[in-house]
């Protein structure tokens, strides 16, 4: 396999039947990323998760 090239077997291609779905394979297939989820759920499951609580942000509109 040549640098900057990824190889997708066959049966991926023919059984994804979106671009969705294979966003989630190519994902799943990057070990950086697979640590940062693994070290997410440790995190969850330790109990260190704190949860997000979303700002509301005022922003002055005018009518059209």
């Amino acid at each position: 396999m040549t640098k900057g090239t990824i190889e997708i077997p066959v049966s991926v291609l023919s059984s994804v039947e979106t671009l969705d779905e294979l966003q989630d394979w190519l994902t799943a297939q990057s070990p950086a990323i697979v640590a940062e989820l693994r070290e997410a759920r440790a995190e969850d499951i330790a109990g260190k998760f704190t949860e997000w609580k979303p700002r509301h942000a005022p922003w002055p509109t005018v009518s059209k």
